[in-house]
């Protein structure tokens, strides 16, 4: 379990404990966070990844982007800047905005990022992320941080990061994420725990650790010469109520209330034609807790509408599911 005094300190703000919710495309938008932040027990939870011409367009009290609500504590806003305009603009609306901390995408593979210069594209160009660096620093004196991965598996790849720690050490970011897999690598190929000591070795700052960060195993990363903070993805949309487990905190989840719960929240940030979506994205997550959850995501995933989606999944908690290692639910 978690020390209770365990906690990060960036500049002279404080995060405890020292468990962050990972930034997911798609997924930490304002009705997921506000469902993990009715369980409590993490630090710190991130958007999903920002487009800079997002923050130009969007309401930014009212876009569930952009919004946050006042239960959920500290929130990081993470940035993916793309192409080559200057982003002083919506870096300003982000400001005015007063996020506790900004976090630079510099790890997202994904083909449609990197063609426009954002995630792994802006890792790869050391001229531009140093402008980059440059400008945020400029306007922003609070917690900084910078999620990547380890970059390209090439047999010089641990210079190219460090190159990059140099840089980024040089700006003074506060905190640096590291997911220890390199950029072309599924997800299905295990996470590089041993390499987060030759990180630290080299990094004086803050170390997150992210990458399979799904139960109490990944507690023993938070040890000196190791990550100072873990940060969990996508066991959190599986298990919203993690990061209080990890805190040595007994839960009793209601597992069709939580469903409700985010249910109910989605359609009240997004349009309907958009919370469909949101909502089937969720439940493939939220399936793997079931011994047959695959029944619920089959159908979900199949429903026409709203009003299927919500009769599909009432009728597969009314059979009362086995969870994952548990009893049947009631």
């Amino acid at each position: 379990m978690i020390y209770p005094d365990a906690s990060l300190m960036l500049h002279d703000r404080r995060i405890v404990p020292p468990l962050l919710l990972a930034p997911m495309a798609g997924i930490t938008h304002s009705a997921f966070r506000r469902l993990v932040a009715r369980f409590g027990g993490y630090g710190a939870l991130t958007t999903e990844m920002l487009p800079t011409q997002t923050l130009l367009s969007e309401n930014m009290t009212a876009s569930p982007l952009t919004k946050r609500r006042s239960e959920e504590g500290t929130v990081f806003y993470q940035l993916v800047i793309t192409g080559k305009a200057p982003f002083a603009d919506a870096l300003k609306r982000l400001l005015d905005h007063k996020p506790f901390g900004i976090d630079i995408n510099l790890g997202c593979p994904a083909p449609m990022i990197s063609r426009k210069g954002g995630g792994k594209a802006l890792f790869d160009d050391m001229v531009r992320l140093h402008e980059v660096l440059d400008t945020i620093r400029s306007a922003w004196s609070g917690p900084l941080s910078v999620k990547c991965r380890l970059g390209h598996d090439t047999k010089d790849w641990q210079e190219q990061f460090l190159q990059r720690v140099e840089l980024f050490t040089a700006f003074e970011i506060d905190a640096l994420c590291v997911h220890p897999r390199f950029f072309h690598e599924k997800l299905k190929r295990r996470a590089r725990w041993e390499l987060f000591s030759w990180v630290k070795s080299h990094w004086n700052g803050i170390l997150i650790g992210n990458g399979d960060m799904t139960d109490r195993t990944a507690l023993q990363l938070l040890a000196p010469g190791s990550c100072d903070g873990l940060m969990i993805g996508r066991a959190a949309v599986t298990r919203p109520w993690i990061f209080q487990e990890l805190c040595g905190i007994t839960v009793t989840v209601d597992y069709r209330q939580v469903w409700d719960d985010f249910y109910r929240y989605t359609l009240e940030d997004f349009s309907h034609e958009r919370a469909i979506g949101k909502i089937k994205e969720f439940t493939v997550y939220y399936a793997a807790n079931f011994m047959f959850g695959h029944e619920l995501f089959r159908r979900v995933q199949s429903a026409p509408n709203l009003e299927t989606v919500y009769e599909r999944a009432h009728d597969f908690f009314k059979k009362g599911p086995q969870v994952v290692g548990g009893n049947r639910q009631r």
